[in-house]
């Protein structure tokens, strides 16, 4: 499979695969939130195949203390019925490629406690645990 890792053309085109990764939220908290995120900072990767999007990598930068400047991952996907194919791996390694080329230190995420075959993934890909995320609503979605 030939595959091509950049920025879309269009972000909304992405949107599709981000619904199978964010279930939990409605369509309209889901479109609000990808809107204020892109105006933040939030930039997309996407994998294409010819002209279809396959996967798609969320990312943000920024500065922390500890971490310095970082790439931080927020959204990983990759089509369903085209896993298994290197098409994560891709994405991992275009963003570590734009890390790198923006100047970043890390290049960070979080996975959900559960979610054993990506934490196999990551480390596969020589990424390693280094803490819990701890969370505190504030409001309801």
């Amino acid at each position: 499979m030939r595959l091509e890792c950049r920025p879309p053309t269009d972000p909304n085109a992405a949107i599709p695969l981000l619904k199978r990764l964010r279930i939990d939220l409605p369509d309209e908290v889901l479109a609000d939130r990808f809107a204020a995120a892109q105006a933040d900072g939030y930039r997309l990767l996407a994998a294409h195949h010819g002209t279809t999007i396959v996967g798609v990598l969320g990312y943000v930068v920024n500065e922390t203390l500890h971490w310095g400047r970082t790439l931080f991952v927020d959204d990983l996907i990759v089509d369903a019925d085209q896993r298994g194919r290197g098409i994560g791996a891709a994405l991992i390694t275009a963003a570590r490629d734009h890390g790198i080329a923006q100047g970043c230190d890390h290049l960070r995420l979080c996975s959900g406690l559960n979610r054993h075959d990506a934490h196999r993934f990551y480390e596969m890909r020589g990424m390693r645990r280094s803490s819990y995320q701890f969370i505190l609503p504030l409001k309801e979605t």
